[in-house]
């Protein structure tokens, strides 16, 4: 790849950094020129990217505009490399911000789940599986999020110090956790580690 193209992948990255600050100040010309500088890199990843920038800006609402867009354009122009990725990300907004019954969001993590999977997209198979696994442990089911992060942490064999990987970890500790507390509230036990 160029080095001009590179180029255009950091400043889309830092473009949409200054979409949150542009946000409060209408955010137009932020939109306009992402947009215009979709078309050099990823439009689904840009979008994504967006859509994050204006969540954490506190508008929901247009995040929720920018990923049915995503969506909207990766159906049309056949661009899937990033689907799975959008595809969470939309289901964390449509909970967030829309309140979404649970079996919606389950849908569209599952959907994105298996694109992930087709697609040997490992990162993101992981981030699903989190996003999942809470989804789960909300409605009781823990151990079914436990066991779905665990299969897919341990295909992992570098990496461990990112992120990505430390947040399945410390999920997967917390899981434990729960499943803990839970078998030792049904057995009448309790944990000698809680007293202390």
């Amino acid at each position: 790849m160029k080095f001009s193209a590179w180029f255009c992948i950091f400043a889309a990255t830092a473009l949409t950094a200054c979409e949150t600050v542009q946000t409060t100040q209408g955010g137009v010309v932020g939109v306009e020129r992402r947009q215009s500088m979709s078309s050099l890199v990823s439009s689904s990843q840009m979008d994504r990217s967006a859509a994050e920038a204006y969540a954490k800006a506190g508008r929901g609402d247009a995040a929720l505009v920018v990923i049915e867009e995503a969506l909207a354009t990766a159906k049309d122009t056949g661009e899937r490399w990033a689907i799975a990725e959008v595809l969470r990300v939309k289901a964390r907004l449509l909970k967030a911000v829309a309140g979404a019954e649970t079996k919606e969001i389950e849908t569209i993590l599952l959907r994105s789940l298996d694109i992930a999977r087709t697609q040997h997209a490992r990162c993101w198979e992981l981030r699903t599986a989190c996003d999942l696994a809470r989804l789960w442990q909300a409605q009781g089911r823990g151990r079914e999020g436990l066991k779905l992060v665990q299969a897919v942490y341990e295909q992992f064999t570098e990496g461990f110090d990112t992120a990505d990987l430390r947040e399945a970890k410390a999920l997967m500790q917390d899981l434990k956790q729960s499943l803990g507390r839970k078998r030792n509230e049904c057995t009448g036990t309790t944990d000698k580690t809680s007293r202390r």
